[in-house]
């Protein structure tokens, strides 16, 4: 009788621990209404935070984009030092060339060997495409970036013949070069003002106006709005 007391004994003493270990957990658990003040919680900083990354990555994609339009720049300048100061000749829209029959090459086939010396790059097209370049035009057209038609086969330092110039130069007694001249030699594509290669899309959405980054002359790279393009 006193080992039948004592079991029955010891098994109500495990019963009132499990009961008691099993009433601590659910005193533990989160209710309901904590589980969703929780939620709530995790979804106001992901929307406080989720547009400071997105803005985040599309600066370093347009960081990106502007150190290869720069890169481009100085190739395209190679390219006139070993072509008689002549600039590129390229289609605009390689697949649709404005001559079918007798098509320009690609811009990024131009000037493909001058990266190569610029920058010693090895993968060479990866210059040509834009991290941002969301509308398929590097796949496309072989570049990301739309070369200024308007400079093909020209001089890059042609002048204006309408305000053309002349000067003359010898050298002085002493030695110091003596000028004449009638003014100022006016260029037909002043370096700083003069745009070589454009996005060809607005693959870099701003906070304030739309616009295009642009590779200019004289290497310097800047945005332009939009209306400046039409």
């Amino acid at each position: 009788m006193r080992t039948f007391f004592y079991t029955r004994q010891y098994a109500a003493v495990r019963r009132g621990s499990k009961n008691s270990a099993t009433r601590g957990r659910f005193d533990n658990a989160f209710t309901l209404i904590e589980l969703l003040v929780v939620i709530a919680i995790i979804s106001v900083l992901a929307g406080l935070l989720l547009p400071a990354l997105t803005r985040a990555k599309d600066q370093g994609r347009n960081t990106v984009c502007v150190s290869q339009l720069r890169q481009l720049g100085v190739a395209t300048r190679l390219y006139a030092d070993d072509n008689n100061n002549r600039l590129p000749a390229a289609e605009l829209l390689p697949t649709s060339p404005v001559n079918p029959t007798n098509p320009l090459s690609r811009i990024c086939d131009v000037l493909g060997p001058e990266v190569g010396k610029s920058n010693g790059a090895t993968n060479i097209s990866a210059l040509f495409h834009c991290p941002a370049d969301s509308e398929g035009r590097f796949a496309a057209e072989g570049s990301s970036y739309e070369w200024n038609t308007d400079l093909n086969g020209h001089r890059m330092d042609e002048t204006t013949s309408e305000s053309m110039n002349f000067a003359f130069a010898w050298a002085g007694p002493v030695g110091d070069p003596v000028i004449i001249t009638n003014g100022t030699i006016q260029l037909t594509f002043p370096p700083s003002v003069t745009p070589l290669l454009t996005d060809y899309d607005d693959f870099h959405p701003r906070s304030t106006a739309s616009g295009k980054n642009v590779v200019f002359m004289d290497d310097h790279v800047t945005p332009l709005e939009l209306s400046d393009f039409q």
